[in-house]
């Protein structure tokens, strides 16, 4: 009878204990929540970041994080965005265009009007008003691309302490302190680059574009074209060995934590007397729901990169459209030096949208594989 007792009561424990196991991984996560500090993670953001994630329906950290979100609105909220872009940049465009008709329609005239003195300072002056036109704002784009990398390696410094607790809590502490260590130099260096090389080496670059097409003697053209090819160049082979060295350093990284967490679980099975396998299951499920809460912050930062990135990667996408076009309209006409100071510029804006491109790639890939790799309890 007495044996009968002690097994009734032994069963008894474990019942309520596998019965508990929600509710203690639910109060775990929501503790791990309020001392992550998620609420300082999302005012590092801007407003303008903060109020495009509310508008494509991104409010929160957790599991419900895409249950808000649509194709239609991300969708409407590039066609808001490129609508409010588009206003400033296709109205320059018209005040171009009326330049190069101008100066089209007195190179049409031939020697009966101006002599070949005058033609000459006729296309000068036509390339200095178009560049007048062009360098203002084309210099506050380089700005505003610059403070974006600026602000998303910000973020992502606020960010990567908070993934490392989580990727700890989660039984994964060497791949939480190899992407800490190398995603923490990343930011470092993005950030130092974009406020100390990228915006000055951009605005030299344009200001020489210019120079060579207004002098064109100076035969500079083929050096933009070498820039720009090296610079693209670079970030490629720089993006493809960082990406790899982050994939393997993770693969290894997991494995050895996916061990390691295997043999907690069986340590607790099988020396723990009575409730040892009830212990495994529930260390399993509060597992679990911390690699739920590590995808739902990794997801909502792969969404605020999105958001922190989208208006200036619009505004470059129209600024080349309309610099193309542009430039089609003074091949028609025959318009040399004007043409040749649009493809100058749209050279220096492709650049730099190559190297937001691979600042964004970076960052998002790096997210998106730290929440996929090893994301499985077993």
């Amino acid at each position: 009878m007495k044996k009968i007792c002690v097994v009734l009561a032994v069963f008894i424990l474990v019942c309520f204990s596998v019965v508990d196991v929600s509710a203690v991984s639910d109060n775990v996560t929501h503790d791990l929540e309020n001392s992550l500090g998620l609420e300082q993670l999302y005012d590092s953001l801007s407003s303008d970041a903060k109020k495009s994630l509310e508008r494509m329906g991104v409010y929160g950290f957790g599991k419900d994080t895409l249950e808000s979100v649509s194709f239609q609105s991300v969708l409407a909220e590039i066609l808001r965005i490129a609508g409010s872009e588009g206003v400033g940049i296709f109205s320059l465009s018209g005040l171009i265009i009326a330049v190069m008709l101008l100066y089209g329609a007195f190179e049409g005239l031939g020697d009966s009007i101006c002599s070949m003195s005058m033609k000459k300072v006729l296309s000068v002056s036509s390339s200095l008003l178009i560049s007048c036109a062009l360098l203002v704002p084309a210099t506050e784009v380089i700005k505003d691309a610059t403070e974006m990398i600026t602000a998303a390696a910000d973020f992502m410094l606020a960010y990567i302490p908070i993934m490392f607790m989580v990727m700890i809590s989660c039984s994964s502490p060497l791949s939480a302190s190899g992407y800490y260590a190398m995603m923490t130099g990343l930011s470092q260096v993005i950030a130092q680059l974009s406020a100390k090389f990228i915006a000055p080496m951009l605005n030299v670059f344009l200001g020489v574009s210019v120079a060579g097409s207004i002098v064109p003697e100076l035969k500079i053209t083929g050096i933009l074209n070498t820039f720009s090819k090296s610079v693209k160049w670079i970030l490629s082979f720089s993006f493809t060995i960082f990406s790899a060295l982050l994939g393997f350093k993770t693969l290894i990284s997991t494995s050895v934590d996916n061990v390691s967490a295997r043999a907690v679980r069986y340590t607790m099975s099988s020396f723990v007397p009575v409730v040892g396998a009830a212990l495994s299951e529930a260390y399993k499920t509060v597992e679990g729901s911390v690699r739920i809460l590590k995808n739902g912050i990794g997801v909502f930062v792969i969404f605020a990169i999105g958001a922190v990135f989208l208006p200036i990667v619009i505004k470059l996408l129209l600024w080349l459209l309309t610099l193309n076009m542009l430039k089609s309209f003074g091949e028609v006409v025959n318009l040399t030096l004007p043409c040749s100071l649009l493809s100058g510029v749209s050279s220096v804006l492709g650049v730099i949208l190559a190297i937001i491109l691979c600042v964004a790639a970076l960052f998002i890939i790096s997210t998106a594989l730290i929440i996929t790799v090893g994301g499985g309890v077993s």
